[in-house]
């Protein structure tokens, strides 16, 4: 038998969770990824950083390498061209011993000199068919690289394309190296920076299901599931996870049974405290007779407290049913006046003629409304009545139970629904729950409940509940 009750319990065993992954491995996992990103996007800036360095460089050669044919044109114009270069730039735009070339062209792009060989290579033209500004391209197998400078000359303005075969001749330039140096710490630098911002995201990113546990134990206590979920939590955090947790089962049970033990107390308490009370009302009339029985009134008030509290931290889901407030506040008014009237108070009624529905558990709204009748007798002097007040405003209903006592001083209201809370000035014994249990059971109907003082003086208590539909017939 005991196998089989086991049996049938196992499928209410609660879902097991997949494996948590490592907090570890999936840093590692990342950062791997992250640098071989880095190792390619860092390359391939490098490469075209590196190309456009010697790009320009080479620029700036072939126009060193052209400065004479330049010079000749702005001093001379095209009959500067006629006369024969100095050795070294002879040299460079021979076909034999030089790599360089250039050819003239007007604005027309009509050509109108050119160095030997370089017809079929130049000119080059773009887009729109003007002269190309600078170009890396081929023609009839050769790789040229070369620029166009327009300058003003004698015989007006004529364009110059500079160009360089580099498949004839290939050039060192030691300058590469040094210019590149800048350029190249900007690149790393930069790759530096966003290595530094892509980890601090990843981290936040990882760190994400830390700030829901926190989230989470936050609300433990406030409508929450009260357990930290440990789905989707990395392995190295689970065994904290489960250990406040564990923590936290222990807790519940050690106030439960607090409080099992406190509503045991109380409820074998009433019995002999009924009977006392039974008995002393056979005694005769008398100081001590009347004074015992106070007391045993007073105890009695203690076991209720302390019975009511225990309900109350259970927590108990609410019945989910319709009553009619305005009855109810009828029917505790009727039963509450013999003790307001013991004490020298009477209960006024304001009641609606129609009723108002209102979906929940109609016995503990009655409580909540005792309660705050019996904190108005509490703080009214002797012989001033308490109002209780019922209306419908809209979709609410409203409760107001009015005192004619000194009112509720500023310093009290932040502290009025604490638990354990009393009122200096109170007159009546107790735990002080009254307040916060009336604030528990409104705010599980879907309601407030406030507290302000009255124009004329004394203390109101407000309630405001979602008003039900009526039953259509």
């Amino acid at each position: 038998m005991i196998v089989g009750a086991m049996l049938q319990q196992s499928p209410a065993r609660p879902a097991q969770h997949a494996r948590p992954g490592s907090l570890i491995r999936r840093l590692a996992i990342a950062y791997a990824a992250i640098g071989l990103g880095a190792v390619v996007a860092g390359a391939y800036l490098l490469h075209n950083t590196l190309l456009e360095v010697v790009w320009t460089e080479h620029q700036r050669g072939i126009l060193a390498a052209g400065s004479e044919v330049i010079d000749r044109l702005e001093a001379e114009g095209l009959k500067g061209l006629d006369r024969p270069f100095s050795r070294e730039e002879a040299r460079r735009f021979d076909t034999a011993t030089g790599s360089m070339l250039y050819v003239v062209l007007d604005e027309t792009g009509h050509q109108l000199r050119a160095s030997p060989g370089a017809s079929g290579l130049l000119p080059r033209f773009g887009e729109r068919g003007l002269p190309a500004e600078r170009f890396q391209t081929g023609r009839r197998g050769a790789r040229i690289w070369g620029i166009t400078r327009w300058i003003d000359t004698p015989d007006g303005r004529v364009a110059v394309q500079i160009a360089q075969d580099m498949d004839r001749a290939y050039i060192v330039l030691d300058d590469v190296p040094e210019a590149a140096f800048g350029p190249v710490v900007w690149v790393l630098g930069l790759g530096v920076l966003l290595l530094f911002l892509i980890n601090l995201g990843l981290v936040l990113l990882l760190l994400r299901p830390l700030r829901r546990a926190v989230r989470e134990a936050e609300q433990i206590g406030h409508g929450s599931p009260g357990r930290l979920d440990r789905g989707g939590m990395p392995r190295e955090v689970t065994p904290l996870i489960d250990a406040v947790n564990g923590a936290l089962d222990r807790l519940d049970e050690a106030l439960a049974w607090q409080r099992g033990f406190s509503a045991e107390v109380a409820h074998e308490l009433r019995t002999p405290l009924a009977l006392l009370h039974a008995e002393l009302e056979l005694l005769d009339s008398g100081e001590v007779t009347s004074r015992l029985r106070r007391d045993v009134e007073q105890l009695a008030e203690l076991i209720t407290d302390l019975l009511e509290a225990a309900a109350a931290a259970q927590e108990q889901p609410l019945r989910d049913g319709t009553f009619d407030l305005t009855l109810l506040a009828a029917e505790t008014a009727r039963r509450f006046s013999a003790v307001a009237e013991r004490e020298g108070h009477m209960v006024r009624l304001e009641l609606p003629e129609e009723p108002i529905p209102l979906r929940g558990e109609g016995e503990s709204i009655g409580r909540a409304l005792r309660n705050l009748l019996e904190n108005a007798v509490s703080h009214s002097p002797a012989g001033a009545p308490v109002t209780l007040r019922v209306a419908r405003e809209g979709a609410q209903a409203l409760v107001e139970i009015a005192d004619q006592g000194k009112g509720i001083a500023e310093a009290d209201l932040p502290n009025l629904f604490r638990r354990h809370w009393r009122a200096g000035d109170s007159r009546r014994r107790g735990l002080g729950l009254g307040l916060s249990i009336v604030a528990r059971i409104v705010t599980a109907h879907g309601g407030t409940v406030t507290a302000y003082n009255a124009e004329s003086g004394g203390g109101v208590f407000r309630i405001m509940l979602p008003a039900a539909e009526p039953a259509a017939h």
